[in-house]
């Protein structure tokens, strides 16, 4: 307990102090473990569960671009921009007054996230739907009727998605609820709860633009336990073990035909028409082909085993992307 000052080292500080002859500044002591922490903005998330909430929004950001790509028929590029924790009145309060808000319901929490869409991309999805062309700059940020079926089309598609980015977390399902404008009509969470929020930096065609998906703390703190880099890990390492022993489940499963060829023999078709029981045709001796499918896969000699006719394979053939022992030795009867 050296670091403890003693009943007599006190009062002799706090006289120094108060007689001037020692400045509070002289014995402050730079303490690494101190941090400045902002009650008005309370931090729910570590920079752990940050870091895997950013790697399951990029995967997600993927599968997003490779959709929008395909239907849309033009170049879609998704990235992650930015991934942070804010109040729910920021997040309301960085957004522009008019913008598109697609809400969806999350199962199994029978919660609501919000995904703020920069109206420039919208028109350029719809630019992309319905052939209009035009100064994007000019346009209204209110949507037809006909324009909102196809955003809402469009959004609710592609949040099928959301669950194939997730799988390895947890089993989230995220339906389309409504699409809005205004985001005062937007309230998800109370303005002073921890919301996480995903910026995307996205491009359709030659219009750039964001989305920033917001998610409450009620959507993400059921699953916190689960987010850590050795969570996800070891998730997706039993996800690929399960799915090596269903391929080779299945692969043990598959019938594959396979035959051996005796040899082959050449003779005119007046001869093969009058063949009769007992006659003998010569064939062209060798080793024993035997074929998987239409390849050959084996050399070998014939033979008996248990009273049935064999195969005792002594060559492998390979062929490129094999990976096969080059071992000799079995046998194969019929």
């Amino acid at each position: 307990m050296a670091d403890v000052l003693s009943q007599k080292e006190i009062d002799a500080l706090l006289s120094a102090l108060n007689n001037g002859e020692l400045q509070a500044s002289d014995v402050q002591e730079k303490n690494e473990k101190i941090k400045v922490y902002d009650f008005k903005r309370a931090m729910r998330y570590s920079k752990d569960q940050l870091r895997t909430i950013s790697r399951i929004h990029e995967n997600f950001a993927r599968l997003l671009s490779t959709y929008l790509s395909s239907y849309l028929r033009t170049y879609v590029q998704i990235e992650i921009d930015l991934v942070d924790q804010v109040n729910y009145s920021e997040f309301i309060a960085s957004i522009p007054a008019k913008t598109i808000l697609s809400v969806y319901d999350v199962k199994p929490f029978d919660e609501k996230m919000a995904l703020e869409i920069n109206p420039q991309l919208a028109y350029a999805i719809l630019e992309r739907l319905l052939g209009w062309q035009g100064d994007l700059s000019v346009r209204d940020v209110s949507l037809t009727e006909i324009e909102m079926v196809l955003m809402q089309k469009v959004f609710d598609k592609s949040f099928d998605l959301y669950q194939e980015a997730w799988k390895n977390i947890e089993d989230i399902k995220a339906r389309l609820d409504t699409i809005e404008t205004n985001p005062q009509f937007i309230q998800i969470s109370s303005p002073n709860d921890t919301v996480i929020i995903i910026a995307f930096r996205t491009k359709i065609g030659e219009t750039d633009g964001r989305m920033t998906l917001c998610l409450p703390h009620l959507i993400v703190e059921p699953v916190l336990p689960k987010l850590t880099s050795h969570q996800m890990l070891s998730s997706l390492g039993k996800k690929n073990a399960s799915q090596h022993e269903k391929i080779v489940k299945n692969i043990d499963l598959v019938r594959v035909p396979v035959h051996a060829e005796l040899g082959r023999a050449t003779i005119p078709i007046s001869e093969l028409i009058n063949l009769q029981v007992g006659d003998v045709i010569g064939i062209e001796t060798g080793k024993i082909q035997v074929k998987v499918g239409d390849l050959t896969r084996f050399l070998g000699n014939p033979g008996t085993k248990k009273g049935r006719y064999a195969v005792q394979i002594d060559q492998v053939i390979h062929v490129e992307g094999d990976d096969l022992n080059n071992e000799s030795g079995l046998i194969i009867s019929g």
